[in-house]
């Protein structure tokens, strides 16, 4: 018994130590990769391409992936509170950065990304997420928030892609009048509902409007009259006749379904759409997409673009941080950003890589952004809690006709100072 057991350690040594056991090299690294994805989706698909095409140029390295879906950042807490060893994970971008992130679980990848990496990407999508030049987050889909429509619906009824808000309510006008709704809303989502607010009010006074307003401790910041002008423009998108007088009881995604069945013209929301309709619209679907067009007077360029970002990070406390990081400048690389398009049907920060044809708008306005800002303005990112708990859901009561938009503001208002007051 004692000269076996010694065999074993003897063995297990040698494994650890990277021995070949039988045909089979056992790798010196495994980074193990928590995901938001579940393991049928196409962006899964892809992730495991590209993981197999880093493995075979760098076969000192495999993966061990936990496809965790949604809940990833949930259940990754579970798992460092327990002890089990993660090296890399991704989440959606802006609850990356109102959660692990801001409680400084991430590892700075900052002296690890290259040159090459920094330059790939399209205009402010790696600082967007930056802590004082630090990146702890790594983009690798990007999502555009614009008006999505089906271009052959627009020709139908008449239109023409509108360049001020106007011209947007007109063109509302003239799809009721060829007897289709212009736009469709999910009326149980408020997150995709506040973007009428927040893309409007960063129109008025420029990216990262709704932050500084939040962040006069006073309240007094929602009190700027263009936070009441942003609430009213909100509902005057009801009263132009955009929205079908239906559209309130639908529950996601039975709006969006509108669209695919031809009796709505779009909807304001990020470039997600094309790709979750694909299976109703079929593949000769045409979809366009706009931004949310210029307003009177405001400091904000119709250029300016909200973004919804997938980001890596690599944990503070991965046993192969410096391979994880390798990995990442790996997958802003065109091949593996061709995987994501090709097999995952999404747009990537990467200059010069196509994305998807359904998206050619979406990469249009990438292109061009003059200015970014997190999906919803940005208060998600920064205040999670009060985004969730206030803004959304005393938005969506505003904006379907429960509370008028002065006491959006006037809530706003009170609201802003109670959270500051209980957080000095």
């Amino acid at each position: 018994m004692p000269q076996k057991s010694s065999r074993s350690r003897l063995a297990a040594l040698a494994v650890c130590a990277g021995a070949v056991v039988g045909a089979n090299q056992v790798h010196a690294s495994e980074l193990v990769f928590w995901s938001v994805w579940n393991e049928p989706e196409p962006q899964a698909v892809a992730l495991r391409k590209i993981m197999s095409a880093y493995s075979q140029k760098h076969p000192e390295t495999s993966f061990k992936v936990v496809w965790n879906g949604r809940q990833n950042q949930t259940k990754l807490r579970g798992a460092l509170q327990a002890g089990i060893p993660v090296d890399l994970m991704d989440a959606d971008a802006d609850q990356l950065a109102g959660g692990l992130q801001m409680d400084g679980l991430g590892y700075d990848l900052t002296g690890e990304l290259t040159g090459e990496t920094k330059s790939a990407f399209l205009p402010g999508v790696l600082d967007l997420y930056a802590v004082k030049g630090h990146y702890i987050q790594f983009p690798y889909i990007y999502n555009t928030v614009n008006f999505w429509y089906n271009k052959d619906l627009l020709k139908k009824v008449g239109g023409s892609v509108p360049a001020t808000f106007d011209e947007l309510l007109s063109l509302c006008r003239t799809t009721r009048k060829a007897g289709k709704d212009a736009l469709v809303i999910e009326g149980n989502v408020g997150f995709y509902n506040v973007l009428y607010f927040s893309n409007y009010l960063e129109r008025l006074k420029g990216s990262g409007a709704v932050v500084k307003a939040f962040e006069d401790k006073s309240g007094a910041g929602w009190s700027d009259p263009a936070v009441l002008a942003a609430a009213k423009a909100s509902r005057a998108v009801w009263d132009a006749g955009c929205i079908a007088a239906d559209a309130p009881g639908f529950q996601y995604p039975a709006g969006q379904q509108t669209i695919a069945q031809g009796d709505t013209l779009g909807e304001l929301v990020a470039s997600w759409l094309p790709t979750e309709l694909s299976e109703s619209t079929g593949k000769d679907f045409s979809w366009g997409a706009f931004n949310f067009p210029a307003v009177a007077d405001g400091k904000g360029k119709a250029t300016d673009l909200e973004v919804g970002l997938l980001s890596f990070m690599v944990l503070k406390n991965s046993a192969h941080p410096k391979e994880a990081a390798s990995f990442l400048n790996d997958v802003i690389g065109e091949d593996s950003q061709k995987i994501l398009v090709a097999e995952g049907g999404v747009g990537v920060p990467r200059r010069g890589v196509a994305w998807p044809a359904a998206l050619a708008d979406g990469q249009t306005a990438a292109a061009n952004a003059t200015a970014l800002s997190p999906f919803g303005g940005g208060l998600t990112t920064a205040y999670p809690e009060f985004t969730s708990n206030v803004l959304h859901p005393e938005f969506n009561k505003m904006f379907l006709g429960k509370t008028t938009p002065e006491e959006f503001v006037s809530t706003l208002v009170a609201k802003t100072k109670e959270y500051w007051d209980s957080h000095k």
